[in-house]
């Protein structure tokens, strides 16, 4: 598991000196929410292919996919309020956070991505099941019925998803790593028995569970780190001292592949 990066972060408008883009180092995520000059698109083309880019945009920023120059060397992309049938995303894409935004997420299958964020938005996650390279994924503020995953997916986060029961976890047979948080809906957690490969579970705002059960459930499991958080500091601390488990490393972001690119390491 890897830890979020610190990224820098370079606005893009037409005052932007073509020199902080052109010598921009590697891992540096470029930010666009309006249309751009033909300078400012000439730069950023030149800087793309020495590797580690990644590009967040919103609005009129999003023309910069249709720069074959620029979308072909694209690995990170944040985008917010976009409609994705309205789009043709980069062929390279490897992460990828929606904020926002709708349409099919079917165009997704035929890229090699690894690492997804989805954070509100009219999309449809069923398609995801069958994507052959993502291994990591985090749904934020969806409906329950969001939470599918597919048999290959390797870490899966919901924050805020209504889940109350996690029986849509079952054909996870790859899911190394689960993370529920801010779900005050979650009665039962009996699913994550028939994980085989689980060793990595954070419960946060999960105030339904009780703790007795809980622990003698965690027991069973075959964990080497959690970070829990059912119901008060007290309760955490009894958990966390009857288990002795490892503390959790934050979750695979979109973001953090950025530094990742630039090192060679594999995201999970």
């Amino acid at each position: 598991m890897i830890e979020r990066a610190s990224v820098r972060c370079i606005e893009l408008h037409d005052a932007t000196p073509l020199a902080t883009i052109r010598e921009a180092p590697p891992g540096t995520r470029f930010a666009a929410s309006g249309e751009l000059g033909p300078d400012i698109r000439d730069a950023l083309a030149e800087r793309a292919p020495r590797g580690g880019f990644a590009l967040q945009l919103a609005y009129g920023g999003c023309a910069l996919l249709d720069e074959p120059r620029i979308a072909a060397h694209v690995e990170s992309l944040a985008l917010s309020g976009a409609d994705l049938d309205r789009l043709v995303l980069p062929p390279n894409l490897r992460a990828l956070r929606l904020s926002g935004g709708g349409g099919s997420l079917r165009a997704l299958l035929a890229l090699p991505l690894e690492i997804l964020a989805i954070d509100r938005g009219a999309f449809d996650t069923a398609p995801l099941v069958e994507h052959a390279t993502l291994a990591a994924l985090s749904l934020a503020n969806l409906p329950a019925e969001a939470a599918s995953l597919g048999p290959r997916l390797r870490a899966l986060r919901t924050i805020g998803v209504p889940l109350r029961t996690l029986e849509s976890l079952r054909s996870g047979r790859a899911l190394e790593r689960f993370e529920c948080r801010r779900c005050d809906a979650l009665e039962s957690i009996d699913a994550l028995e028939a994980l085989p490969a689980l060793r990595e579970l954070a419960l946060e705002g999960c105030w339904r569970l009780d703790l007795h059960a809980t622990i003698a459930f965690l027991g069973r499991l075959p964990l080497r780190a959690l970070r829990i958080d059912i119901g008060g500091r007290r309760k955490n601390v009894e958990v966390d001292k009857r288990l002795q488990l490892e503390l959790l490393t934050p979750f695979p972001t979109p973001e953090a592949i950025c530094t990742l690119l630039t090192t060679g390491i594999k995201p999970l």
